[in-house]
């Protein structure tokens, strides 16, 4: 469906919005037939520390309704740094991680996830990190392609999540 995307707003979430988080990731997942090779299904336990520190949950909404949304993770000196295998960020703790967009399918298109890269990373550079680090499927061509759009590095390909091919992204801010 072809939006203006001025007519979008953007909220701060909180964690009572989980399950709605989780509404679109299922639309999103089973349009794309359940296939983890696309999209990993993430649980409520893995956004729900998606809320800390410098974190940000930013939803996108047309008319009241949840069309998208964007996770930046101040993963700090968890497993979940992405930085961590990234050798040319020297401090890894000046980086946080383009988590997981989603935008419902019948919205893509509109070049919203664009917009929540640069609403994230503009987050980021106002907590004062450096570096933004991403995950995306190889098979995810719109996805990779609004990264490197962004300006982000296509850094190397590895087995992230439980063995799923991912390609790592990053870029300074």
């Amino acid at each position: 469906m072809k939006i203006d995307t001025k007519e979008i707003t953007f909220k701060k979430l909180t964690k009572e919005h989980i399950g709605l988080l989780l509404d679109v990731q299922e639309e999103t997942f089973l349009a794309h037939n359940g296939d983890p090779d696309f999209l990993r299904r993430n649980t409520y336990e893995t956004l729900e520390v998606c809320f800390d520190k410098n974190s940000l949950v930013l939803g996108a909404y047309l008319n009241d309704e949840l069309i998208g949304f964007g996770i930046l993770l101040d993963a700090q000196d968890t497993a979940e740094n992405l930085a961590k295998d990234v050798e040319v960020i020297q401090d890894k703790l000046t980086s946080a991680n383009v988590k997981l967009i989603i935008v419902r399918p019948s919205y893509r298109g509109n070049g919203l996830q664009k917009i929540l890269i640069n609403k994230l990373q503009e987050h980021a550079k106002n907590c004062g990190f450096s570096y933004l680090c991403a995950t995306v499927s190889p098979v995810n061509n719109y996805s990779l392609n609004n990264f490197l759009g962004t300006d982000f590095i296509n850094y190397k390909t590895l087995n992230k999540y439980g063995g799923l091919s991912r390609i790592l992204l990053y870029k300074k801010i």
